[in-house]
């Protein structure tokens, strides 16, 4: 793997077409995040990039390029592979293991797209992250219960009026996972 920074908020990396080389790549993201006080971003960018390399290892091929570069407030990163292969948005059954990397990106960025690689063969899958002003949390409506918790306890509730005869899918900030409700019950 080489790490070629090419200005102070810029890290470019060659990766190996491995497997064993996602752990490693998490904890680089990570590095350089905290290194340039983007704190707040590492968590979603590091779930963005270990899908993005996972889609680069399966679908993709070598070479395999993975870039950040850090303004003040606003990250761009990408992954780019050899492989012929072009990304596609799925739906995935609750039953099925794959299917869902794209749309996990797409939640979790400000914007994503797909460029070819100029001159060649493969593509480049980029995407920004912004920080996000500081909110305050508040506990969801009356008669929603999130994964068990009380309307009391502080839990983000994010996507749907508790109106809506909708399943409700939001991210609890504490323990960066989802979280489902249906209002009423």
């Amino acid at each position: 793997m080489t790490s070629v920074p090419s200005c102070p908020r810029e890290a470019r990396w060659e990766l190996p077409a491995d497997p064993s080389i996602t752990a490693k790549c998490r904890a680089l993201v990570r590095e350089a995040l905290t290194e340039w006080n983007l704190n707040d971003l590492t968590d979603d960018v590091v779930v963005v990039v270990t899908e993005l390399l996972g889609n680069a290892l399966i679908h993709g091929g070598p070479p395999i390029h993975l870039v950040l570069s850090a303004g003040h407030s606003t990250l761009a990163g990408a992954v780019t592979d050899g492989g012929s292969g072009w990304p596609r948005l799925r739906v995935a059954g609750m039953d099925l293991e794959h299917g869902r990397g794209l749309r996990i990106v797409s939640a979790l960025t400000d914007r994503w797209g797909v460029e070819p690689v100029p001159g060649g063969a493969g593509k480049t899958i980029w995407f920004t992250c912004s920080r996000q002003p500081a909110v305050p949390s508040r506990p969801p409506p009356e008669d929603v219960t999130v994964a068990g918790r009380s309307p009391a306890e502080d839990v983000t509730v994010a996507g749907r009026s508790p109106a809506e005869d909708v399943t409700v899918i939001g991210r609890s900030p504490a323990e960066g996972v989802a979280v489902t409700a249906r209002p009423g019950q």
